[in-house]
């Protein structure tokens, strides 16, 4: 067989083969769509009922009309707020105290409970006396390996941040006295500092102050008394954000009430939209503001102006908040939305000191 003979054989194998079976057999696939429709006419006998479609329902009228259907609600969990005890709370020069009505026994629990649940494995406390405790070293923003190993190597470890708790008693009260220090390998601690310096410490005694409260509270232990009201009206939920209780069907001049008596102030053509200043002094983006470089005679030189493109640097008493009611079978919680901040569980305390003092 020659090479032209062979591409040949090739040639018409090859088109055999996409071909198929339709060069020798007759497609008929798309033979439906000549076809017609049958029908026939059901040729009933004469003088016979006339069949007809009914859906027949025993005892239809024994059964009552279906009432008008209402609008679908997002089912909800029964409880989401928490009330409290009062605690208070005051700031001296090198700590934060939390004043609670409680005796030193229980306080002292309530701290120690505190700290078990926030370290998890191994224990907490470094050292422990009959009027204080220390904690061992919280490593809040933990390294990953490549960060670890380069401490290592320069020697250069980052802070980690332990507690002292000092129990006290003060008119019948018992007094928690919170400080913190900086411990950093190989390097002496920092003295004990007020936590109001560090955010990280802040959120700590946020936190606590929320725990205290809801121990306190005989009616949070027992979940038939969930519904009853609270003196107090901040309550807290299972995230460390705070709330108001404002009661049971509340209008909405009680609510601007209560943010008007807190010195809260409302954005002007912004639904539900409040601020801890002035609309004129809320920091926003876009807002032009100062560049300025150190001088180096402890001064700030300004270069020139520019938009500001975040708000990473403004004071959380400088920006504005949305807020909404939520209504609970206990009744009708103001919420502030604080999950646009860095730390919200400490924002979500310092607005709620407002509606305190």
């Amino acid at each position: 067989m020659n090479k032209v003979t062979l591409q040949l054989v090739a040639a018409g194998s090859v088109t055999l083969m996409l071909s198929g079976c339709s060069t020798f057999f007759t497609d008929s696939s798309d033979d439906y769509q000549q076809e017609s429709a049958v029908a026939s006419t059901l040729e009933a006998p004469e003088g016979s009922v006339p069949s007809k479609d009914v859906l027949v329902i025993p005892n239809e009228n024994a059964i009552a009309d279906l009432e008008d259907s209402k609008p679908f609600v997002n089912p909800r969990a029964p409880f989401i707020f928490y009330p409290m005890v009062k605690v208070d709370v005051a700031e001296t020069s090198d700590a934060i105290e939390l004043i609670m009505s409680a005796n030193g026994v229980l306080a002292k629990r309530i701290v120690t409970d505190f700290l078990t649940a926030i370290h998890g494995a191994g224990s907490a406390i470094a050292e422990q006396t009959d009027t204080s405790i220390t904690t061992v070293p919280f490593d809040f923003h933990p390294q990953g390996y490549w960060a670890a190993l380069w401490s290592d190597i320069t020697r250069l470890h980052p802070a980690k941040t332990a507690f002292q708790f000092n129990f006290s008693e003060r008119d019948g009260k018992t007094v928690v006295s919170v400080q913190y220090r900086d411990e950093v390998k190989n390097l002496d601690p920092s003295d004990w500092m007020t936590p109001a310096n560090n955010e990280d410490a802040h959120t700590i005694v946020a936190r606590l102050w929320g725990t205290m409260g809801r121990q306190l509270n005989q009616s949070s232990a027992y979940l038939s008394n969930r519904g009853d009201g609270a003196p107090f009206p901040i309550w807290v939920d299972h995230q460390g954000h705070f709330s108001l209780y404002l009661g049971k069907d509340v209008s909405p001049a009680e609510i601007e009430t209560n943010l008007n008596a807190a010195g809260f102030y409302f954005i002007p053509d912004a639904e539900q939209m409040i601020a801890p200043v002035p609309n004129e002094e809320v920091e926003r983006v876009g807002d032009v503001i100062s560049f300025d470089v150190p001088n180096g005679t402890g001064g700030s030189t300004k270069l020139f102006n520019v938009r500001r493109r975040n708000l990473d640097d403004v004071s959380w008493d400088k920006r504005e908040y949305s807020y909404k009611i939520t209504h609970q079978k206990a009744g009708d919680f103001l919420v502030i939305d604080v999950s646009t901040m860095e730390f919200p569980e400490l924002t979500s305390f310092l607005l709620a000191q407002r509606f305190v003092k």
